[in-house]
């Protein structure tokens, strides 16, 4: 009886070392031959913008067309998973200038670009483009005319612009396998 519970505590100890350890070593040992072709998320990327943009002034939202700057690499760093010069499109929304000097507003969130498999990857991005505000051309006209200077209320800010060429960092959403 007590060889019994000895050689079951035994068996038992073993399964939990090889559970313990073993699928651990196993997805460890596959993750680093896939390394080569895994494009993790997080991955930085500069996009180029390949076309002057000016934004009508209205809410709106849309896309850009940008190209990618240089060749993104691997994780492990010894294969170009997205060519430079690949296509990506990076999505927009806008806000309107507005009355009393109110400026506005570019901001551009998302982007999406080809790996050299021809699967399509999310990117992020975070960046926002104001226009000139007039607030204090506004308030020093109402201020020295008043109150024929209130009417300087109508004055509206300017839309920014995107230069062509301008450049924005990116970084990936998901980590991606590329075969």
């Amino acid at each position: 009886m007590e060889k019994t519970n000895w050689m079951k505590r035994i068996v038992s100890s073993l399964l939990a070392a090889v559970l313990l350890f073993g699928q651990p070593l196993e997805s460890v040992a596959q993750t680093s031959v896939n390394r080569s072709n895994l494009l993790e998320m997080g991955t930085p990327l500069v996009l180029r913008v390949s076309e002057y943009f000016k934004s009508d002034n209205q809410t709106e939202s849309g896309y850009i067309n940008s190209i990618v700057e240089t060749d993104v690499y691997s994780s492990d760093g010894t294969q170009v998973l997205i060519k430079a010069g690949t296509p990506a499109l990076i999505e927009y929304n806008s806000e309107p200038n507005g009355s009393w000097g109110k400026a506005g507003k570019i901001c551009l969130t998302h982007a999406t670009t080809k790996t050299i498999d021809n699967k399509r990857i999310s990117l992020r991005l975070n960046s926002c483009k104001n226009g000139g505000g007039k607030l204090g051309g506004v308030i020093a006209l109402s201020v020295l005319f008043f109150p024929i200077g209130l009417i300087s209320g109508c004055m509206k800010g300017s839309m920014p612009k995107i230069e062509q060429g301008s450049t924005f960092h990116a970084s990936t959403m998901q980590d991606i396998v590329v075969e």
